[in-house]
């Protein structure tokens, strides 16, 4: 037993080595680790209760846990929603006589805002702001866990299962800045700042200025704090103890996870999701211990536990990109039969199916106890592979392309017409003709593949000379990320449960 809890440690640390820090860009969305994904906040001191000796009783355990969960590297996760691996892009609009800028730009400000200058593109100076975003998320809930030893069915037999209830809330930390050297204003006297901030949060349009119409932004908002609560899923595992010595034991167990959480709707783009976005599981448990050190009261152990789950397909809405065109989900299309023209992820946000695929939690810790005091502190490593998204169809492709960054539109659009088509199209590979599907990115809306290590910690008092024993303890967790795909943070919990 400690030989191959010895090869799993080697192996640990050898694919955790392995990992280089990766860098992804221009994504809509993405799925965080899920909040009761967490075996470091569900085994540590309750483990000692579980496995206490009680023959004459229930054989149930169950604990409640608060917990608060906090996210550490905005700066990168800026990058995987912004481009060119920025946490701050350059958004202006400088017209020269070739209708080229003057200056290396992330993206050209009049693909997001038609001048707001009626009847003419000549600004009196060039006007562009800078979009920044430090986004955040953290959470906040209760986890109830239960553990039913079924030793009256069959030895070695046991049923848990855990339900976490948690608010989740995102927050992308939005900033429009003044470029130097750059008009504050347009020709008009609108604001820079005012009309990107505006245009990005929903509350932009232009309904007045003949030539200049737009419609608000509705999917894919960049806006301030928003929050979901919910029951974070529901994880059922029916196990069996097939090692069960003195010194050491190992269970494998069946395990599903029933989606009771939210799934994305594509109004936000840093969206809360509480859960793991409405997708079934199916997957088992490891656990296994041993004592390396001691006796029963006064002892040193090595925990091994792992969940592996397989979540299966579902539908969500995302926000797709088009394809050779970075934060074009913001672009400008023009519609076929309308004069005003619509921000591309008012149409781009469409119904999805997306099949997340494996998900692996792990720990491998050390158990301190001494009496009544238990002490934990081990490695957790979570992955989760990349999410792949399939379009369930129904776009119209004869009805839409994007706007001309300098056209002026005085008639009803006709996506055919490529004099009011955006020519730069061409240089991306994309031609003027009206958006297919075949345009359309799916890779921007999936979340790359995911890695994190973490190091936990517990402190708790285990009450077992009581008639119905108490368990008290706190613990903490930082994780860190391999990529900008990931979560870094940090987790604080405390707990209390009885053994009967």
């Amino acid at each position: 037993m400690n030989k191959m809890i010895k090869g799993l440690l080697v192996t640990v640390l050898a694919v955790s080595a392995a990992q280089v820090y990766a860098t992804n860009t221009n994504r809509t969305f993405l799925m965080p680790r899920p909040t009761g994904v967490d075996l470091p906040m569900e085994y540590t001191t309750f483990e000692s209760l579980i496995g206490r000796k009680a023959e004459d009783k229930f054989g149930g355990n169950f604990q409640v846990t608060g917990f608060y969960k906090d996210s550490n590297n905005a700066k990168e996760l800026a990058k995987l929603f912004l481009i060119n691996n920025k946490s701050t892009i350059a958004l202006t609009q400088i017209v020269t006589s070739n209708n080229l800028p003057t200056t290396a730009v992330d993206v050209d400000l009049r693909y997001l805002i038609h001048d707001t200058e009626a009847n003419t593109y000549v600004e009196t100076a060039a006007v562009g702001a800078n979009l920044s975003l430090k986004p955040e998320i953290d959470s906040y809930g209760v986890r109830f866990d239960y553990h039913q030893d079924l030793d009256k069915i069959l030895k070695g037999l046991y049923l848990k299962a855990n339900l976490p209830v948690a608010c989740v809330e995102t927050n992308p930390k939005i900033n429009v800045t003044n470029t130097t050297g750059f008009a504050p204003v347009y020709a008009n006297g609108d604001s820079v700042l005012t009309t990107v901030t505006s245009y990005f949060n929903g509350s932009y349009s232009n309904t007045t200025e003949a030539g200049f119409e737009q419609i608000a932004l509705t999917k894919g908002l960049i806006s301030g704090k928003h929050n979901e609560t919910g029951v974070a899923d529901i994880d059922i595992a029916l196990g069996y103890k097939f090692l069960n010595k003195h010194n050491y034991y190992a269970s494998l167990a069946l395990a599903i996870t029933i989606p009771t959480g939210n799934n994305a709707k594509g109004v936000y783009m840093f969206e809360p999701i509480v859960g793991n976005g409405q997708h079934f599981g199916l997957g088992g448990d490891l656990d296994a211990q041993a004592r390396v050190w001691g006796d029963c009261e006064h002892n040193l152990k090595i925990n091994l536990f792992m969940k592996y789950r397989y979540l299966f397909e579902s539908h969500e809405h995302r926000t797709l990109q088009i394809n050779g065109r970075p934060f074009s989900q913001y672009f400008l299309l023009g519609v076929s039969g309308q004069i005003p023209a619509t921000p591309a992820a008012n149409i781009l946000t469409q119904n999805v199916d997306v099949t997340p695929g494996s998900q692996f939690d792990g720990i491998l810790g050390l158990a301190y106890n001494n009496g009544g005091f238990a002490f934990d502190l081990g490695y957790n490593l979570y992955f989760r592979e990349s999410e792949k998204v399939h379009y369930k169809g129904g776009f119209d492709t004869t009805k839409y392309n994007v706007m001309s960054k300098n056209w002026q539109q005085t008639a009803v659009f006709d996506a055919t017409n490529t004099a009011v088509n955006d020519v730069d199209q061409v240089l991306n590979g994309v031609t003027v003709a009206p958006l297919t599907v075949a345009n359309l990115s799916l890779t921007a809306p999936a979340t790359p593949s995911q890695f994190t290590n973490g190091i936990y910690s517990g402190l708790g008092y285990y009450f077992k000379e009581w008639e119905t024993p108490l368990m008290l303890g706190l613990s903490g967790k930082y994780e860190f990320a391999s990529n900008n795909a990931s979560i870094e943070q940090w987790t604080i919990a405390g707990k209390i449960g009885i053994g009967f």
